[in-house]
C-alpha cells in the first residue's frame, strides 16, 4: 500500500523579492519539477503577526514590514513550515518547499537570507494552541541555525540539533547519537539544508546519505514522536540536484516511518 506523504508548495515562493542572489526562485523551482507528481501538494495560508511575534520583536516586525513583497512572501513561508508540521499531527509526513529559508532569524535580528524564522514560528505556534508540549529540532544545514538556537535555547522542551560534522561518516553518526540521546517528543522537524552537498558550498554529503539521514529521522520519529515528523527547506544552492537530494531526504523518511 502507498503511504502517505504531503509536499507543501505555493507558486509564490517563486516570487524574486529582495534578497541575495544564490537564493533564487530557481531553487523551489527544481525541487518542484523534480517531485512532479509524485506527492500530493497543499497549499499554505500565510502566519499571522501574532505567529512572529512569539519569536521576533516588534523591531524587527516593522523591518520587515518596510519591503512589503519580501514581508508577504516570508509570512507565507512560515505559513508553509506551519501547514506542514500542522499536517504531520495528523500522520500526514510533509517537506514544505519554502522561500525565504528561516533558521538565521534571531529575535531581534536576520542575516542569511533569512527574515523570519519559518521553525520558531511553527513550533511556537503549536505550543502556543496547546498542540504540542514538546519538540525536536535537527538541523542538517551546512550552516549553524544560530536563530532557532537562540528563539529555543531556553526551553528545555524543544532541544535544536544542529550537525556540523565535516565528513559524511560523523556526520550520520552525530546525528543519529544526538537524536538517540533524545527523550519522546510530540514532533520532530528537520531544518533540511542541502548545502552540505558534495557539489555545494559544504563538498559533504551525497545524494544516499540524504536518504540515509531521512531515514534515520524517519525511524526515530516512528519510535519517540509517534511519527510525527515534518521538514522545512532552508539552504542548498547547487541547483541541478537539489531535486534529487529532496527526493533522497524525503524517501528515507518513508522508509524509516513505515518499513
Amino acid at each position: 500500500m502507498e503511504q502517505p506523504f504531503y509536499i507543501v508548495y505555493d507558486r509564490l515562493y517563486t516570487t524574486n523579492y529582495i534578497t541575495a542572489s544564490v537564493e533564487k526562485p530557481e531553487r523551489v523551482r527544481q525541487i518542484m519539477s523534480s517531485l512532479g507528481k509524485t506527492y500530493p501538494i497543499v497549499k499554505p495560508d500565510p502566519c499571522t503577526d501574532e505567529d512572529i511575534l512569539r519569536c521576533h520583536s516588534e523591531g524587527l516586525l516593522f523591518m520587515e514590514k518596510q519591503d512589503p513583497e519580501r514581508y508577504e512572501i516570508a509570512k507565507l513561508s512560515a505559513g508553509g513550515a506551519l501547514k506542514a508540521a500542522t499536517m504531520s499531527m495528523e500522520n500526514k509526513p510533509c517537506f514544505a518547499v519554502i522561500r525565504p529559508p528561516g533558521h538565521h532569524a534571531n529575535p531581534d535580528h536576520n542575516w542569511g537570507f533569512c527574515y523570519f524564522n519559518n521553525m520558531g514560528i511553527t513550533l511556537k505556534h503549536l505550543i502556543a494552541k496547546g498542540i504540542i508540549t514538546r519538540a525536536i529540532v535537527l538541523d542538517i544545514d551546512l550552516h549553524f541555525g544560530d536563530g532557532t538556537d537562540t528563539i529555543f535555547k531556553s526551553n528545555a522542551n524543544v532541544p535544536v540539533l544542529n550537525i556540523q560534522a565535516s565528513n559524511p561518516v560523523d556526520f550520520i553518526n552525530e546525528t543519529k547519537s544526538r537524536l538517540e540521546s533524545c527523550d519522546h517528543a510530540d514532533i520532530l522537524g528537520i531544518s533540511a539544508g542541502f548545502d552540505q552537498y558534495i557539489k555545494d558550498w559544504g563538498a559533504n554529503l551525497s545524494t544516499p546519505d540524504y536518504f540515509t539521514l531521512g531515514e534515520i529521522s524517519g525511524s526515530f520519529a516512528k519510535k519517540r514522536c509517534n511519527g510525527h515528523i515534518f521538514a522545512i527547506l532552508e539552504g542548498g544552492y547547487y541547483i541541478p540536484d537539489l531535486g534529487k537530494n529532496a527526493i533522497a531526504l524525503i524517501e528515507g523518511i518513508l522508509k524509516g516511518l513505515y518499513d
